[in-house]
């Protein structure tokens, strides 16, 4: 009976410490898809007049970051025709395929532009395709708020008044205008990813940012005034750091004004521990190439360092010469005294000692004492 009493009590523990890490493993497993996640479209103006070229902003969002994008951004072909939309973006059968993927950071925001020309007079609906992937910035899969909009291509591109009741009487001639000073922006949507200070038509300097994958500073803009003109420079091909991107606005009656956007492309981003960085160029050594300016200081430095180095070769040569030289004469010189002094002992009879004895006139040997 004890026995089977400590049975019980086993099993009730290990129930009981199962469950609780059950309860704690079910805590700690991940969200499959997280929440918080939105496509939203936007253009300037709705009303497009046939022939222009327009851009259609498309930001993805989440407060947990956006790491990778993979969606479709379906719109009516027989009204508009897709033209550019930077790296990410792939034009295909019925639509606009943006995909960011293997990105390292992860932005709240990820900002689109995709550039659409005003093809025919119709209506057409830019809207997202089911099926959008966006993970965020811990590789959960969002799920998504998406968004529409509605654009209409006509001859004049101003919304047209549906006229009511009896058709009106001729219009009177009317007085000549005043030909319009205004060069003003009413309304302004880049792809930046941030723009300082916020958009006010009478400020006309700003800094903006964009990412690094972004080589185009995109911008649709509306003017306060129909008939004044704008022409942009220096949005295409950026370069990574800064770049002077304008928009200069020419008024009805000849005022010229520009507004002034200093655009800042994020360094390119590290890659990825573990992963293979493919260089292209002179640099495909994993070395950065240095400007000329900088080439010509070390060329010169080295050009010292290798006279320098012939100069003190040269002189160990002479001095190695210069000493054999004078090994070779005290050798000579020592031969000479050596010779000499055999000679002077031969004559003075020295040649003649043998074992310290001397040479008599008979040729015998004797004692010298």
């Amino acid at each position: 009976m004890k026995n089977n009493s400590i049975k019980r009590r086993i099993i009730i523990a290990g129930l009981i410490l199962f469950l609780g890490g059950s309860i704690g493993l079910v805590h700690r497993l991940p969200d499959a898809k997280a929440s918080g996640g939105a496509i939203s479209l936007s253009v300037s103006d709705p009303v497009k007049k046939k022939g222009e070229v327009f851009s259609v902003i498309c930001k993805v969002t989440a407060e947990t970051g956006v790491l990778e994008t993979d969606f479709f951004v379906d719109y009516n072909t027989a009204v508009l025709k897709f033209i550019d939309g930077g790296a990410k973006a792939t034009k295909e059968t019925g639509g606009v395929h943006i995909q960011s993927l293997d990105n390292t950071d992860s932005p709240v925001r990820r900002t689109f532009s995709l550039s659409f020309l005003a093809l025919e007079n119709g209506d057409a609906t830019v809207f997202i395709r089911n099926g959008a992937r966006v993970t965020d910035g811990e590789g959960s899969q969002l799920s998504l708020k998406t968004d529409k909009i509605d654009i209409t291509v006509n001859e004049t591109g101003e919304e047209e008044d549906t006229p009511a009741g009896p058709a009106a009487s001729p219009a009177e001639p009317t007085p000549t205008v005043k030909l319009s000073g205004s060069w003003k922006l009413k309304e302004l949507t880049t792809n930046a990813l941030t723009m300082s200070p916020e958009f006010d038509p009478d400020i006309r300097t700003y800094e903006a940012e964009v990412g690094s994958e972004t080589d185009t500073f995109f911008m649709d803009y509306t003017l306060a005034s129909k008939k004044a003109k704008a022409e942009l420079k220096g949005n295409k091909n950026l370069t990574y750091g800064v770049n002077k991107v304008i928009l200069n606005i020419t008024a009805e009656n000849g005022n010229k004004k520009r507004y002034i956007f200093m655009v800042t492309r994020k360094t390119e981003p590290e890659p990825a521990e573990g992963t293979e960085q493919v260089v292209s160029g002179p640099a495909a050594d994993g070395t950065e190439p240095l400007d000329k300016s900088e080439d010509k200081g070390y060329s010169i430095i080295l050009y010292i360092i290798v006279v320098v180095l012939a100069v003190f070769s040269v002189s160990m040569i002479v001095l190695v010469v210069k000493q054999r030289r004078e090994l070779e004469y005290y050798y000579e010189k020592e031969d000479r005294e050596v010779s000499s002094e055999t000679e002077d002992d031969r004559r003075s009879g020295e040649g003649d000692l043998e074992g310290g004895k001397i040479r008599g006139e008979d040729r015998q040997f004797y004692d010298r004492y």
